[in-house]
């Protein structure tokens, strides 16, 4: 009889911990601070839940950077911060380093104002960059999509990735 308590313990607890658990595509960093979601066809390549900052990155995978040696990337990095009156000196300071990048060239054309839009080079290759800011309470989220400009990238492709940025940069404005 103990071996199936013990089972039925053990189903309990995993049934338990699954309904704690995000669906596919949902993150949340600080604590479900911070919410947002992404296509669930991303992989998350790197994440960190803990501490100051966070971080999740995911890759998008294009078939056009296969053997390239380049790779399309999406963060979402957040940094708890002491005096939330910094905020905009820190937002400054990014755009800043991203200006400074070989090659920075300012996306002006019907782009969301909201959106620093830039291509520069990475490297030999030039890749366009999508960022955003977010004040959170005392949550700095900053989103970083970056991709590189491959010729056989297929429209559709690029479709897809922008639908999916702006979906996280959405995701995860505060409301």
């Amino acid at each position: 009889m103990l071996p199936s308590r013990l089972a039925f313990f053990a189903a309990a607890v995993l049934l338990a911990s699954s309904a704690a658990a995000e669906a596919p595509g949902e993150y949340s960093l600080n604590s479900g601070l911070v919410k947002f979601t992404a296509p669930a066809a991303w992989p998350v390549i790197m994440q960190k839940t803990e501490g100051n900052p966070q971080a999740i990155a995911f890759q998008v995978k294009d078939p056009a950077e296969e053997g390239s040696g380049e790779a399309t990337r999406v963060t979402v990095t957040t940094k708890l911060l002491d005096d939330p009156s910094n905020f905009q000196m820190l937002v400054n300071a990014d755009v800043y380093k991203g200006k400074q990048m070989p090659d920075y060239e300012k996306r002006d054309d019907g782009v969301d104002p909201t959106v620093l839009r830039f291509f520069a080079r990475n490297g030999n290759t030039r890749y366009e960059y999508r960022e955003t800011w977010y004040l959170n309470a005392r949550v700095l989220v900053h989103i970083r999509c970056a991709r590189p400009m491959l010729e056989k990238t297929t429209a559709q492709w690029t479709t897809d990735y922008e639908k999916g940025c702006a979906q996280i940069m959405a995701s995860a404005k505060p409301h």
